[in-house]
């Protein structure tokens, strides 16, 4: 974990009501490397930091940023422990309510904060006896973080019927009120065309990811030959999308079209016609052959005309792929979009697409020739190693 020496000589600096030149001064050095250090363009020699420490009325280990590190340490620690109890089938929900209570009453302002809202401990959440003490928490959370989208999706989603109109009422609108779909208006009726166009792409691709999305397009319960109208629906449309497309290699639609094409191949199986099944399922294989080639971070081409300018980022990751605290970490890739003080991103798994040949879905291909070899090429790209304790 990076020290947070600069920010700290800054903050007590200040708290002693010394300039930088004073302390430059006191110190022997010019002020030039006062800024430098607070920048943390360099660091102070290491025989300074006594001295820093004795001018400025700290300990060395304060001075070091020490009591942050242990206590972002002990953080870590507390999120882990609270993701493996609401893992757990029989979760103790006596354990998990001293664990909420702890991080409400400690590491609300952790940098890992955001964790229980986002690493699936929502069957937990719900429990009765749990929930009070979670509603708790989400209420002391958006003091910090007001209209955080991971609080407000998890509670609108665990929140018992008695109290969600208050928590909604309190806490959202309407209507659309949120910083990207103002901004929209603002530019648009400004005439503000260079603004304007960011928001224009993002709110364009955000109505693209909405339709890609199933929970969107089709509805509960459908019959097979529903879902698989939409598949062919989305497989068309994600072609019309991709109209600048000028070869098969990686594009920011990588995940869109692995998607996709599983579902096509799929949709061949159920139909019977295996060799056109396989043929969508070596196209799979080959795109992530050339996805998981990424190391250092690159820029994917956008491949429509209509959100060029968009930039989204792909490189190496190592994650957990089921948020288990104690599981692998599996090499994968991380694509990611910024846009203001937000982001769009997703992971790619191997293993997650190796799962699915394992389906059900593709039983029928068992005795295929070609299809134990797709297996065991999309096998290959599974790369895992110890979480670091």
């Amino acid at each position: 974990m990076k020290l947070a020496i600069g920010q700290n000589i800054r903050d007590f600096r200040k708290k002693n009501n010394l300039t930088q030149e004073t302390l430059a001064d006191r110190l022997g050095v010019s002020y030039q490397s006062i800024s430098r250090w607070e920048n943390d363009t360099t660091y102070p020699d290491l025989e300074l930091i006594p001295a820093i420490a004795e001018i400025l009325a700290v300990t060395v280990d304060e001075l070091l940023g020490m009591p942050q590190i242990e206590k972002e340490k002990r953080a870590v620690e507390t999120f882990d422990e609270l993701r493996r109890e609401c893992m757990k089938h029989d979760y103790d929900a006596d354990k998990i309510v001293n664990l909420l209570r702890d991080i409400r009453r400690n590491y609300l302002d952790s940098k890992s904060a955001w964790r229980p809202w986002v690493e699936g401990n929502d069957r937990a959440f719900r429990d009765p006896k749990i929930l009070p003490e979670v509603r708790l928490m989400a209420e002391l959370f958006l003091e910090r973080q007001p209209m955080n989208p991971h609080v407000l999706e998890t509670m609108a989603e665990i929140e018992d019927e008695e109290h969600l109109q208050d928590f909604l009422k309190k806490y959202t609108t309407s209507f659309d009120c949120s910083e990207r779909a103002l901004l929209f208006n603002r530019y648009l009726r400004l005439s503000d065309d260079k603004n304007f166009e960011a928001e224009r792409r993002y709110q364009l691709f955000h109505a693209i990811d909405t339709i890609f999305s199933h929970r969107h397009l089709v509805k509960r319960h459908a019959s097979a030959e529903y879902i698989h109208f939409a598949n062919e629906f989305l497989e068309k449309l994600l072609t019309l999308i991709r109209c600048d497309a000028v070869d098969d290699n990686v594009d920011m639609w990588i995940t869109f079209r692995l998607e996709q094409m599983t579902n096509s191949a799929a949709r061949y199986v159920s139909l019977g016609k295996f060799d056109e099944a396989i043929s969508k399922l070596e196209a799979v294989a080959q795109l992530l052959e050339q996805t998981m080639k990424i190391t250092k971070e690159i820029i994917l081409p956008v491949s429509c005309r209509f959100l060029d300018g968009m930039e989204w980022r792909a490189k190496e990751e190592w994650i957990t792929i089921d948020n288990n605290p104690d599981s692998l970490k599996e090499r994968c890739i991380f694509i990611e979009t910024l846009m203001g003080r937000g982001s769009s991103c997703h992971c790619l798994f191997p293993s997650q697409y190796f799962d699915e040949l394992n389906g059900k879905d593709f039983e029928p291909l068992r005795n295929h020739p070609e299809f134990e070899n797709l297996c065991e090429r999309v096998k290959a790209l599974i790369i895992t190693k110890p979480n670091e304790k």
